[in-house]
This record gives structure tokens, C-alpha cells and sequence, in this order.
């Protein structure tokens, strides 16, 4: 929040983020994306499989940016690293199997 607001985006004044929490419920996930596109927000962050999915499923308009995936293209998040297509973007980890 404090680097938001030295870059001139003071929460409150220039920009409002809605938190929400899942608790690993892929029911919630879907609920609170719903949520966010009745809202319409300006873009959904998120993290975990699940819960980019249920906010994929829910919108192809809002950006979503996912936080960390492990494998975004074999879980169909994105068609390819080099170009995710669609909606959603974010940090993929590889590592060794």
C-alpha cells in the first residue's frame, strides 16, 4: 500500500482494493467472482489454481493476474508463457521434477 501511494495511487483517494478470502473452497472462489464482476472491478489478483479458474469461468473482460502457478498452460490458465492470450497473465514457477 505504501508504494502505491508514493506512485500517487493512495488507497481510499485513487484506488480501492476489496479483499476477499476463498479458504480453499473452490465454491467461495466462484462466489467471490461473481462478486467481482458484478462489481465491477478493474482487475482481479489472485493465487492458486482454483481460484483463477472459478474468475476466469466468471469474466473474459476483467484482467485477472495470478499471483503464482506452477503449470498455467497444463492447467488451461493461459495458452502459452510467451503469450497467455485472453484475460489472464501472471508468475509461473518451474522447477526441477
Amino acid at each position: 500500500m505504501q508504494r502505491l501511494s508514493d506512485l500517487g495511487w493512495p488507497e481510499g483517494r485513487k484506488v480501492a482494493i476489496e479483499y476477499r478470502w476463498a479458504e480453499a473452497s473452490n465454491k467461495r472462489a466462484a462466489e467471490i467472482a461473481t462478486e467481482f464482476v458484478r462489481k465491477k472491478v478493474d482487475i482481479i489478483v489472485t493465487a492458486g489454481a482454483g481460484p483463477v479458474i472459478a474468475a476466469k469461468q466468471a469474466t473474459l473482460d476483467i484482467p485477472i493476474v495470478f499471483a503464482i502457478s506452477t503449470d498455467p498452460v497444463g492447467t488451461g490458465l493461459v495458452a502459452s508463457l510467451a503469450r497467455p492470450g485472453g484475460n489472464v497473465t501472471g508468475l509461473s514457477i518451474k522447477g526441477p521434477i
